[in-house]
């Protein structure tokens, strides 16, 4: 499958990006992993693949709203 072709079909069915997809979905991982409350931070934004905890904050705000720190404290 070229990649046209799949960009047109992920977009199709979620209307999405293929970035925007997998983004969100290590922010939905994220925010389980802030709401059992085992990890730091850093810890968190490693383990869901960002190498730089700034670029996770900036990405975690604008999807949740939310910083990271005050999505904790609201759980």
């Amino acid at each position: 499958m070229s990649r046209t072709t799949f960009y047109r079909k992920i977009k199709s069915l979620s209307s999405l990006s293929p970035k925007e997809l997998v983004d969100i979905t290590r922010l939905k991982k994220a925010a389980r992993l802030i709401a059992e409350n085992d990890h730091s931070f850093a810890e968190i934004s490693r383990m869901v693949g960002y190498s730089s905890q700034s670029l996770f904050s900036r990405n975690f705000q604008k999807y949740f709203k939310l910083s990271p720190m005050e999505y904790q404290n609201s759980l």
